[in-house]
């Protein structure tokens, strides 16, 4: 390995710095957005979410600390623009200042006017929340909220529907029942009492949304029959009622989010689902909307759907394109990455893997190559079909552990208009990991590198571009950048043109694809003085979160998930290990093996009820077998049904 720096530069790529972002699950990343609404205004779509944020003290209500509402929007369903804040709970009259209690809201348009309806905590602490109303000439705002909340209601949740005759209904509630009334034309005030909603099935509800279709109204709200909120919907003849119950059309989540809360919207002849979910945050309190397609059969029931992270965005096979964004998933699964910036990739192949991304646009353009940015410590072969056509193979080199490095293979025909791409995997792809991918023409040059390298140019200015995926230049605009480390940086990489290491840039053509792959050294942790859980090579199923005793723990954990640690150092043969644990129920069994999953078992710890998910006690029990330096060692998780136990740390003796 050696240090790399290079004379010829021409230009610092300048950082995107915007409020924009390009939409795949989740369809914003700068902000935490919950409870979205979705409204067709103008040819435009916008979106009107509620703000999950981190506070200090935690105000508001059941650890959610929400202060104020943005606005989003756009019209090509792929960039998001972020028009700001529009409401906040210091800028409404009747609201507690710093209350962090705006919930989901809504905005409909009526006469050119744009109402927006919140609910909010009250400063006479007359309920609960209340629900008010803001105007505005315009649906970014700026919106003039009223002195006063909606007098004769009060709840959460509020949603608003126009029927075609006129009359305004205002949805709104939790709990086992959920309530309508009638609001007069001026949008602000009721015609009617409120009327319980007639029909729904039992058990906890929220978040009414209602829209109508082929003369049918439906009625469509988050319900929780079980550990979680799934979105479910009825169907009735009147947006009075009664409504008869039609079932789910998204399951609940299996990670710990309790909540979710959605809209749905036809967009540009496509119907579209909005909902949330914690993404990128981990954290059920701090969540990110997200959407999918929905469609209808002929009887006019919508088929229960899947959440993905292929989202709704339009992509296009001349752009780098998220691997772990797939439409199908199966026998793989998808982990956030430790960048600094959010970020996921695909793990755990195997050759029964199906990876499926849809509806990429190669257009009219005329590729000759695929590149892919990859991980992995043994060879392995992707194939990849456009349409069920096999269009390339690629043969991925090892790999030092922890290395990313872009590669490319020729492709073998070049696709035209929309496709599906799938990907078949064979020979090593235990420890195969996939970023992205993106097509290439014969004239292009391809720039990439680990989220941990800094490329420099001839001033010593930084080379930034947008997120972490690569960047396409032509052979002269190259040759003119000519990227290079800082000498006194000391920062170390791995330079490979095409996925060949080499040492120089000298001899860069076109067609090629270069990489910078981080020299960065994995820690080794003494095991005998002991190692966070949260500092795993690797892991499947688990999540991290904030700890009671400092730092973070690793939790959510289900049977058959489990922690891989390949940085430990055993300086003799250990005797014992003890394991920190947190659970409020019987938690299962932590199996510990050696060098695999089904590996030999060196010990089996019984896990005991110690109270609460936070109340941290320690169990140890003896090594039966030697364990030798560099030898993974794996937890593995075993128990009944649903979360087990919360682990903090691991110390052989």
């Amino acid at each position: 390995m050696m240090k790399l720096n290079f004379k010829r530069v021409f230009f610092l790529i300048g950082f995107w710095l915007s409020l924009q972002g390009q939409a795949q699950n989740p369809l914003v990343t700068h902000r935490f957005s919950a409870d979205p609404t979705a409204r067709v205004m103008n040819d435009t779509l916008f979106v009107f979410p509620s703000s999950d944020t981190t506070c200090a003290q935690i105000k508001g209500n059941n650890g959610f600390c929400m202060p104020d509402y943005h606005v989003y929007s756009t019209t090509d369903l792929t960039t998001w623009k972020d028009h700001g804040e529009i409401l906040s709970h210091n800028t409404v009259p009747w609201v507690e200042e710093n209350s962090y209690g705006m919930w989901a809201p809504d905005c409909i348009e009526k006469d050119g006017k744009y109402y927006f309806y919140f609910p909010a905590m009250p400063k006479d602490k007359s309920a609960f929340r209340r629900i008010g109303v803001a105007v505005a000439d315009t649906p970014t705002g700026p919106y003039t909220p009223e002195n006063s909340y909606i007098e004769g209601i009060e709840g959460i949740d509020p949603n608003v529907f126009i029927d075609d005759d006129g009359s305004i209904f205002l949805y709104f509630g939790g709990g086992e029942n959920l309530f309508f009334v009638e609001l007069n034309q001026d949008m602000k005030s009721i015609k009617t009492k409120p009327q319980k909603v007639q029909g729904l099935p039992s058990k906890y509800k929220e978040g009414p949304f209602v829209f109508k279709r082929n003369d049918k109204y439906y009625f469509t709200f988050p319900h929780a029959p079980g550990p979680a909120e799934e979105i479910s919907y009825a169907v009735g003849d009147s947006p009075r009622g009664p409504f008869e119950y039609k079932g789910k059309v998204l399951e609940h989540w299996k990670d710990g989010c309790w909540t979710n809360h959605h809209s749905f919207v036809e967009y540009k002849n496509e119907w579209l689902l909005f909902y949330h979910h914690m993404d990128i945050s981990g954290n059920k309190h701090r969540r990110s909307m997200c959407a999918d397609r929905i469609f209808f059969d002929e009887n006019g029931d919508i088929p229960e759907i899947k959440a993905t992270q292929r989202g709704i965005a339009k992509l296009f096979a001349k752009d780098p394109i998220q691997l772990d964004k797939y439409s199908v998933l199966e026998n793989a699964t998808v982990v956030k990455t430790d960048a600094p910036e959010p970020n996921w990739v695909v793990k755990r192949i195997s050759n029964k893997t199906k990876l499926t991304i849809n509806d990429i646009n190669f257009e009219k353009s005329k590729f000759e190559q695929i590149a892919l940015f990859v991980s992995a410590t043994q060879k392995a072969q992707i194939d990849v079909f456009a349409n069920s056509k096999k269009i390339a193979e690629i043969s991925v080199p090892k790999m030092k552990e922890g290395e990313w490095r872009a590669i490319k293979a020729p492709l073998e025909f070049t696709p035209k208009g929309m496709q599906n791409l799938s990907f078949k995997f064979s020979r090593d792809t235990e420890f195969l990991s996939l970023d992205w991918m993106q097509c290439l023409t014969k004239n292009q040059v391809l720039l990439s590198k680990s989220y941990d390298v800094e490329l420099f140019n001839h001033l010593n200015q930084r080379i930034v571009w947008e997120g972490s995926k690569g960047k396409v230049y032509s052979l002269k605009e190259f040759q003119a950048l000519t990227p290079h480390l800082l000498e006194e940086n000391k920062q170390q990489a791995d330079l490979h043109i095409n996925g060949k290491k080499v040492v120089s840039l000298d001899d860069v053509k076109k067609g090629d694809v270069i990489s910078f792959s981080s020299d960065k050294s994995r820690k080794i942790y003494n095991a005998f003085d002991g190692i966070e859980a949260v500092n795993f090579s690797d892991q499947e199923g688990v999540m991290v979160e904030a700890c009671k005793l400092g730092g973070k723990n690793v939790g959510y954990i289900e049977n058959g998930d489990y922690l891989i640690f390949n940085n430990l150092k055993f300086h003799h043969v250990p005797q014992k290990v003890t394991i920190g644990v947190a659970t409020p129920n019987t938690g299962g069994v932590v199996e510990i093996r050696k060098e695999n999953l089904d590996g030999e078992l060196i010990a089996s710890i019984n896990i005991q009820k110690t109270g609460g998910w936070q109340n941290w006690s320690s169990v140890t029990e003896n090594v039966s077998s030697e364990i030798k330096d560099n030898e993974k060692i794996y937890l593995v998780f075993k128990g009944s049904k649903g979360f087990l136990m919360n682990i903090k740390d691991v110390r052989f003796e």
